[in-house]
C-alpha cells in the first residue's frame, strides 16, 4: 500500500511540474537524465501554528500561495483576503508578503485599486 501511495505522489509531482512548464510556455523535459523536483506535503493547520509560534505570518502566506496555485491548477490565480484572514494573516500582512516575494522575483502581482490582486508564481 505504501508503494502505491509513493507512485501516486510521483505522478502528482510529474503532473504539477508539467503544468508549471506548460503555463510558462516551456517545452516538456527531455526524457534523459532530469533532476527530480522535491516536494513536501504540509497540513495548512500545521503551517498556521508554525507561523504563529515563529511570529512569521508571511511564511504562511507563502504556503497559502502554493495552495491557491494547486487549487486553481494554474500558476496565476486571485488572492482574496477572506480565507487568508481567517487563518491569521490580515490584508496588511498579505500586502507586505506579496511585496517581499515580488521584490525577490518569486512572483508577479497584477494590482488594480479596490480589486483582489492576481498573482503569478515564478517557479521555473
Amino acid at each position: 500500500m505504501h508503494d502505491r501511495e509513493e507512485e501516486e505522489d510521483d505522478e502528482d509531482e510529474k503532473r504539477f511540474v508539467e503544468m508549471q512548464r506548460a503555463a510558462a510556455n516551456l517545452p516538456p523535459r527531455s526524457r534523459g537524465k532530469a533532476r527530480k523536483e522535491v516536494f513536501v506535503k504540509v497540513p495548512l493547520w500545521w503551517m498556521e501554528q508554525v507561523a504563529h509560534v515563529t511570529r512569521s505570518p508571511q511564511t504562511f502566506v507563502c504556503v497559502w500561495l502554493l495552495h491557491l496555485s494547486w487549487e486553481a491548477k494554474s500558476l496565476t490565480f486571485p488572492v482574496p483576503n477572506g480565507r487568508l484572514g481567517k487563518r491569521g494573516a490580515d490584508r496588511r500582512m498579505k500586502r507586505r508578503a506579496l511585496a517581499s516575494l515580488e521584490a525577490a522575483g518569486l512572483i508577479t502581482v497584477d494590482r488594480q485599486h479596490g480589486k483582489t490582486p492576481i498573482v503569478t508564481l515564478a517557479l521555473l
